[in-house]
């Protein structure tokens, strides 16, 4: 006699229509402006070429405006791949559950790595900001929203470092593992 299939936890259930109905919204979105980058806006900046970047732009800046086409891309790539994980996360797919403990590690190294680049953003954005002639209030000013949104970002990241930490250790266990075994049809 063979043992039953473990219940289906809500975890898994609860976590895979979260990520599905934010992943579908975040990959119709990306089709969306993916189809308006390739259909509009590129044949009108090769029928128009843009004026070349001031040579004092920060290079975070002009890296940016380099890869702004591939940055979309990849963002409809991720979108659809982690809906694909999601759905199959749904189904009890073993390969999605794994798919899925990958993306939100990538998600975690994203968000560390986001860390670092915010500062070095931020940090040229003031180089921008600042003017020879702005007043100093408005200086001080403009330096304190930069740190607290800095400090604001970094906790958002950490916060979310965590919450995916969370998810991968959950998938992870035991018990969620074994939703995911193929079990033998019962007789």
């Amino acid at each position: 006699m063979s043992t039953p299939p473990p219940l289906r936890s809500s975890f898994v259930t609860v976590l895979a229509w979260i990520f599905i109905g934010m992943t579908g919204f975040a990959t119709l979105i990306s089709l969306l402006q993916n189809l308006m980058l390739q259909w509009l806006f590129l044949p009108t900046m090769q029928a128009h070429p843009m004026p070349p970047l001031p040579p004092d732009m920060p290079a975070p800046m002009q890296w940016i405006f380099a890869h702004m086409a591939w940055l979309f891309r990849a963002f409809l790539l991720v979108s659809s791949v982690t809906l694909i994980a999601a759905i199959g996360l749904l189904r009890r797919k073993e390969w999605a559950r794994r798919l899925f403990i990958g993306l939100m590690g990538l998600a975690i190294a994203y968000h560390l790595l986001g860390l670092v680049w915010q500062w070095w953003f931020m940090g040229s954005m003031e180089t921008i900001m600042h003017t020879p002639n702005m007043p100093a209030d408005a200086e001080a000013m403009m330096h304190g929203f930069m740190r607290v949104a800095q400090v604001f970002g970094m906790l958002m990241a950490l916060v979310f470092c965590a919450l995916f930490g969370w998810i991968i250790h959950r998938l992870r266990s035991a018990r969620v593992r074994d939703e995911f075994r193929p079990w033998p049809p019962s007789r």
